[in-house]
Formats: structure tokens, C-alpha cells, sequence
């Protein structure tokens, strides 16, 4: 049999992302020829890896018209007279992982299915809104459709869009009953018409319920099966782990690189344990920077077996000489710098130490401002826990050292922050401001713990010299965000090292106590009885009795 395939590639970085590559190899054995269509201007060293995977071409075009108008010009550099010369005519694009297992048996039974005119993936059932048709990502059409006019006459007429939407409403709910009225006869792995919906928004199983697409031997899986419900997501890998081959890696790589910094779907490969230990000495060089706004929280930070040298800039409230003592009572005057000027802000100070700091190989970041409105007790706890986690140097140095491709470590939430809800949030406008700052944009609710961080050199010189206007115009309670955000965008690694565990059953009855500080919806009866109490109180009248 004779296989054409016309693959769609879309990467708003320009990138070939791990998962393609491997979903292109894959496939390439079923295939008699393989052209990859491309929305993205990718270099010439991109180019030649998919030659080399046996792409017989690589067309690239601007991302106009999408995925339809981009399989038209698949079509057209082809020949429309020459799609017949293949018995089959498959269209994809690479907004799905896999294949999660082998697909020989699949394709070939379908071929054989003298019913089957063309067939997918999976299938959506009409509604309001659109009619039954099947999904995009996958399909494929036999030699006798493709020559027919309803084919040929629906593809020689596409037009580039630039709304999604146009594409939606037009092409893609559109192919399957252009051709069903044409007399022909499709099918899906997954044919979703008979099953049950009521409880999803719209009937779409790749989306709400990726774990039934999967029992029905889908080979496929939607990205937006892990990026719309990222808990959903985290048990949707874990289920591919037990059931597949498919490297679940690529998926994570994906994700962490071109979707979200912090996904549930690979938090955990960020989590270093507090034991986190590999080497026992070292050789490179510490700095830390303590920014003192308060004197008496400096306490926590005179730690003299420490091998770091210290950097201390102070508010200008602070008496220069109060501090002076007490770090000559402390350290060694060789161990510390006391800087004479003077900051309102912990991270101007840390900009302005550029110049000293790229001089180590790692840097910590360190403040003494409060931790929040829970009184000093919470304060206090908060700021051992943080110090505990963030000043063991062989644990810091092991992770940078057995993770080079990190540069960012900060730590986890510390259990008063968490049983306490001081976490600091942000609000819609600073949202925007952060997403405006970074490359990729994202919603996220990751942030460095209290500024108290680590860096590496390279991470200094990327994000502190690159940026270091930003730290001065910024709204400083965004400056949280920002780092790890930072370091996505230039293609560093962070690391995040765990306080104590928190068990699932302490997790559930916090969210057992969130739930209950939900109002309920009222019931008719309800209702009356709130109106009857509001409109005696008004009149004076105290209610005796409940209707």
C-alpha cells in the first residue's frame, strides 16, 4: 500500500520539540512518503534532523490559514491530480503525543474495512454549536475519496483565515459532513456517539476524558489532555507509565519547555529532598547577600561555619554602626563587607552588587524584611525554616553540581506559610505587567519563597545584568514571580528544596476546609426564609418560626 502523510508543525519558538522528532521516527515506517508542512521558520540544522529522519520535504510557510490552509498547500505542492496516485492520505499535526504503541494492526485493519471510506482518531457529536465530525489531529482518507469532487472541490477552496475560530466553524467541524454527504462512510478508534456526555461541557472525550481515549487504544494523546487540567494531567502520566513504551520523558520536556515552568505534570522532577546530599567538599567559590531592614532578624544569618563570604547592605533606617558590631562580634573582618550604601529595596541591593558577586560561583539572596501579618512567632518560624533549607552549602553546591543545567534554587513553603495562608498572590494588572516582561507567558502561581534565593553565575549574567532595569521599575511584590519566570525564558533550570512533607490526608483536609468556606447554593426554601427574615427585621418583627 501506498501512504502519503501531510504532518503539520507549529512552534511559536521556532523549535522542533522532542515529541515531534520522536512522533515523525515512529511513523515514518508506515508511510511511502512523509512531508512535513510548517508553520515555523525552523533553522537549517532542524531541517537536515528531519531529513536525515526521512522527511522526503519540508515545506515552510507563515502560520496563516492554520492547520487547514496548510494541509491545502501540503496538497497542492503534491499535485491535487497526483493525491490518487497513494491509497491512502493521512493529515496530522503535532498537537498530540505518541504513538503510545505500535500502529501497524490499526492502520491496516481499517484499510481493509470495506465500509470505512476514511476514519480517525476520535469523533465529536454534533451540538448546537457544531456538527458530528471528526477531530483534526489524525485523519485519513482512501484513494476513492480523495479523488472524488466533495474532496477535491472542499480542499482546492480553502482559505487562509486568520481566525482560529473561521478555521473552526468552517473546516475543521465542516470535512467530515461535506464528505458523509457525499454518500461516504467514516470511523474513529474511539467513536464517541453512544457515550455517555452529559456531564461534559462540550463532547469532546480527547480533552475531558484523555483516560477513556486511552482504554479504547487511541495511539494518540492530546497536549491539551495535560495542559487544561494539570492534576488531571499528573495521573494521565502516570497511567502512560504503566501502560505504554512511549518515553513519557518527551512529555515533560514538552510541557517544561514550551508550555508552563511549574506544571503538576513534572513539579515534582523540580523538588530536591532536604537530605539532597552528593559531594563533601568543594572548591568553588560562595557569596551571600543579606539586605538588613530589621536587626534583630539578622541573627539567623551569623552563621560563621559557613565557608561563604558575606555581603550586607542595609535600609536607611538602620543604624550602620549597631550592625557593624554585631557582625564584628560574628565573623572575622575578612569574612563579611559591610556596603556604606544605603537601599529602600532588598533587590536593588542585590543589583548593585553585580559587579562583586559575578566574581562566585554561586550567590545566595537573603533579606530580613517580615514575612507577612501573623505575628512574630509565625515570622520567626518562617525564616529558620527558609535558613534551614536555603544555608546547608554542600546540599547547594551538590544540586547545582549534579544539575548543571539549574541555576535558580529557592525553597519550598514553609509549613507556617502554609497553614497560615500568608501566601502572597497577584492581582489581574500585575499579572499582565509579568507576562509583558517575560517571553513566554503564562498563569502561574509559582513564586521564589520570600526572594530568598541562589544563583548561579550564568544566571546572574543572564537575568541580573540582562534585566537590570526591571528590578528598579518593577512593582517589587511582582519580583517574587519573576526569577523562575526569567529563567524559563532563557532556558535555565530551577530547583526547589522541600520542607517537611505534608501528607495527602493534611492536603485533603485543607481542601475539605476551603470547600467549606464556599457558600452553598440556596434552595427554594431557603431562599423564602432569607427574604421573610430580611422583610420582618425590616418592619420591626423578629421571625418565630421557620416555614
Amino acid at each position: 500500500m501506498k501512504r502519503l502523510l501531510l504532518y503539520v508543525h507549529y512552534n511559536k519558538y521556532n523549535e522542533l520539540s522532542g515529541h515531534v522528532l520522536y512522533q515523525l521516527e515512529q511513523l515514518r515506517p508506515l508511510f511511502s512518503k512523509l512531508i512535513v508542512i510548517s508553520n515555523s521558520q525552523l533553522t537549517g540544522s532542524a531541517l537536515q534532523t528531519l531529513k536525515d529522519l526521512g522527511v522526503e520535504k519540508v515545506l515552510q510557510r507563515e502560520n496563516l490559514g492554520f492547520d487547514f490552509a496548510a494541509w491545502r498547500d501540503g496538497m497542492a505542492h503534491v499535485g491535487f491530480d497526483h493525491l490518487t496516485d497513494f491509497d491512502l492520505v493521512t493529515l496530522m499535526n503535532d498537537t498530540c503525543f505518541g504513538p503510545l504503541w505500535d500502529m501497524t494492526d490499526l492502520v491496516e485493519g481499517f484499510e481493509k474495512h470495506s465500509n470505512v471510506d476514511f476514519w480517525g482518531m476520535t469523533n465529536f457529536r454534533k451540538t448546537k454549536y457544531f456538527d458530528e465530525h471528526l477531530q483534526s489531529y489524525f485523519i485519513s482518507f482512501k484513494k476513492h475519496v480523495v479523488a472524488s469532487d466533495a474532496f477535491q472541490k472542499f480542499w482546492t477552496s480553502i482559505k487562509t483565515f486568520i481566525d482560529v475560530q473561521d478555521v473552526i466553524d468552517n473546516y475543521e467541524t465542516k470535512v467530515t459532513s461535506v464528505l458523509v454527504e457525499a454518500g461516504f462512510h467514516y470511523d474513529a478508534v474511539f467513536n464517541t456517539i453512544d457515550e455517555e456526555a452529559e456531564d461534559l461541557i462540550h463532547p469532546d472525550f480527547s480533552y475531558y476524558r484523555p483516560i477513556s481515549t486511552l482504554e479504547h487504544k487511541v495511539p494518540f494523546i492530546k497536549l491539551k489532555a495535560f495542559t487544561g487540567d494539570e492534576k488531571k494531567g499528573k495521573l494521565l502520566l502516570d497511567y502512560l507509565t504503566n501502560r505504554s513504551t512511549y518515553p513519557v520523558a518527551l512529555i515533560k520536556l514538552h510541557l517544561n519547555r514550551y508550555h508552563s515552568p511549574d506544571s503538576l505534570v513534572f513539579l515534582d522532577d523540580k523538588m530536591v529532598d532536604s537530605n539532597f546530599n552528593t559531594i563533601t567538599r568543594f572548591n568553588c567559590r560562595l557569596a551571600i547577600h543579606v539586605h538588613i531592614s530589621d536587626v534583630e532578624r539578622l541573627k539567623v544569618f551569623t552563621d560563621t561555619s559557613l565557608s561563604a563570604f558575606y555581603y550586607f547592605t542595609l535600609s536607611s533606617h538602620i543604624d550602620r554602626n549597631e550592625v557593624e558590631v554585631i557582625l564584628l562580634n560574628c565573623f572575622e573582618k575578612d569574612r563579611f563587607q559591610l556596603v556604606s550604601q544605603t537601599f529602600e529595596n532588598h533587590y536593588h541591593a542585590l543589583v548593585s552588587l553585580y559587579s562583586q558577586l559575578r566574581e562566585y560561583d554561586f550567590v545566595g539572596h537573603f533579606h530580613t524584611s517580615d514575612f507577612g501579618n501573623e505575628g512574630r512567632l509565625v515570622d520567626e518560624a518562617t525564616r529558620h525554616a527558609l535558613v534551614d533549607m536555603l544555608l546547608d552549602e554542600e546540599r547547594l553546591v551538590s544540586i547545582f553540581t549534579h544539575f548543571p543545567e539549574v541555576g535558580l534554587v529557592f525553597a519550598d513553603l514553609s509549613k507556617e506559610l502554609y497553614w497560615t495562608d500568608s501566601i502572597s498572590t497577584l492581582n489581574h494588572n500585575q499579572e499582565l505587567d509579568l507576562n509583558n516582561q517575560c517571553l513566554k507567558a503564562t498563569n502561574n502561581s509559582l513564586y521564589v519563597f520570600q526572594g530568598s534565593m541562589w544563583m548561579s553565575k550564568d544566571f546572574l549574567g543572564k537575568i541580573i545584568l540582562k534585566d537590570k532595569p526591571i528590578f528598579y521599575h518593577f512593582d517589587e511584590n511582582i519580583l517574587d514571580y519573576l526569577f523562575y519566570r526569567k529563567v524559563w525564558d532563557e532556558g535555565i533550570d530551577y530547583r526547589i528544596i522541600t520542607s517537611e512533607a505534608i501528607s495527602y490526608a493534611e492536603r485533603y483536609k485543607v481542601h475539605l476546609a476551603e470547600m467549606e468556606q464556599i457558600p452553598k447554593p440556596l434552595t427554594l426554601k431557603d431562599k423564602f426564609s432569607a427574604y421573610q427574615k430580611a422583610f420582618l427585621r425590616k418592619i420591626g418583627l423578629k421571625k418565630t418560626s421557620v416555614v
